[in-house]
């Protein structure tokens, strides 16, 4: 146990600095003496620090609005009990150390070989750079997710035995931010019913939790999301930096009830078809492809859509350079990621009330501003189209090096057409 300690450790240790190094390479930040922004994680601490204080975290004097469930403020307690310079120094470690666990887990190679990959992908994959730089839950999102959804040898422990059940990391990370709920339908749709029902469970724990300490003011978050008010502010509907449908529907409509009720509905109509292409990519035992389209999906979907929101595109990229895909889902996943990674439609310029996007672009401008909905949306079709599910009689099981049984099938798939 020791040995795999330090061997993690070691592997983290060459990301560590350069994510640390990143963190702090933005306007505003300070790399020596090293002082990142952070400015989201500054509002998850200081609704850690209200709700310590007994006062409303959902009315902060100095910060950004704190806009999520309060389980988020809840886990954010020991971060607002140091320094600030400890919280943000203790933030981007564990970050690091999420993003080489996830790597980790998806077989892309050796220790040294996701130590690499690591610092290759903070320093150059935009969403997760951006995350870091702003103190954001993406990275952690993702690594609850993934290392619930997909299979793998554990970090702890080895092989493929966990220390928590099934389903108990994506409960907690729909606590923390509703949109991997996404991935509870998605485990009833595949037959996996005791890992729905435990993921279930936990987020319902979750917000019993948050009721239980914040009794004053956690009811009043869920009736205000009821109510159909996110607290998210409506200036960000049709600015160009808002990369959602919502926002490009309302770029074409104007902030309009009609655009709403397209918005929506478009969103509706993705994020199905969405969880039918990783349905059948896990019966095609392509099941990190489906599980990472269905996440950059379900961020997009979201009225409200950031850049650093897209970390998923790690494990798209994973699942586009390694595995044996068909080209007809190959290129459109390749092209997605590339597109989320460098989001050419910036160039664009805009301002978050939205003016000159709604009133002042031309139709190509728009369709360009709307880029990363529709390679997302290519993806999904793609999935659709050319993953073709493996039969029982199709597949046979097999035995990993590592220990775990691992079932593949008995003829290629490639473009659709059979292999011997």
């Amino acid at each position: 146990m020791t040995r795999r300690v330090g061997q993690f450790l070691l592997v983290c240790l060459l990301p560590t600095i350069v994510a640390l190094w990143m963190s702090a390479s933005i306007a505003g930040a300070s790399l020596w003496p090293w002082a990142p922004l952070t400015e989201d994680l500054w509002v998850y601490r200081e609704a850690a620090r209200y709700l310590l204080e007994g006062r409303d975290f959902y009315q902060l004097e100095d910060a950004f609005p704190y806009i999520y469930p309060p389980i988020a403020a809840i886990l954010t307690i020991p971060l607002a009990l140091v320094p600030w310079w400890t919280a943000q120094l203790l933030w981007t470690m564990g970050n690091v150390a999420i993003l080489v666990a996830v790597l980790r887990h998806l077989r892309i190679g050796g220790p040294w070989v996701v130590s690499f990959a690591s610092t290759v992908t903070i320093l150059f994959v935009s969403p997760v750079t951006s995350t870091l730089q702003m103190g954001q839950l993406g990275v952690l999102l993702l690594g609850l997710v993934v290392l619930d959804a997909v299979d793998g040898p554990r970090l702890i422990r080895g092989g493929n035995r966990r220390v928590l059940p099934a389903g108990v990391l994506t409960g907690i990370a729909t606590g923390l931010k509703l949109t991997p709920a996404v991935f509870i339908v998605h485990y009833f749709l595949t037959r996996r019913f005791r890992q729905g029902f435990i993921a279930l469970g936990t987020f319902v724990g979750t917000v019993v939790l948050g009721l239980i300490v914040s009794p004053a003011y956690s009811p009043g978050y869920w009736l205000r999301l009821a109510g159909g008010d996110s607290g998210a502010n409506p200036d960000a509907y049709g600015w160009i930096n808002n990369i959602s449908i919502m926002s490009a529907v309302y770029r074409f409509t104007d902030v309009t009830p009609f655009g709403s009720i397209l918005g929506l509905g478009l969103s509706g109509l993705l994020v199905l078809a969405a969880l039918i292409a990783a349905w059948r990519a896990r019966k095609a035992n392509r099941d990190l492809l489906g599980v990472s389209v269905l996440g950059m999906v379900s961020c997009v979907a979201n009225p409200i859509a950031w850049l650093h929101h897209l970390t998923w595109v790690a494990p798209l990229l994973v699942a586009g350079m390694r595995d044996k895909l068909p080209a007809l889902v190959r290129w459109p996943v390749l092209i997605g990621a590339l597109w989320s990674v460098l989001q050419p439609q910036f160039a664009l310029g805009g301002a978050p009330w939205a003016y000159r996007e709604i009133h002042q672009f031309t139709v190509a401008q728009k369709i360009l501003a709307a880029g990363p909905d529709i390679v997302v949306a290519l993806m999904v079709v793609a999935v659709l189209l050319a993953v073709r599910p493996v039969r029982e009689d199709e597949s046979t099981t097999t035995e990993r090096a590592d220990g775990a049984l691992e079932v593949q099938p008995r003829r290629a798939w490639i473009d659709g057409v059979d292999k011997e």
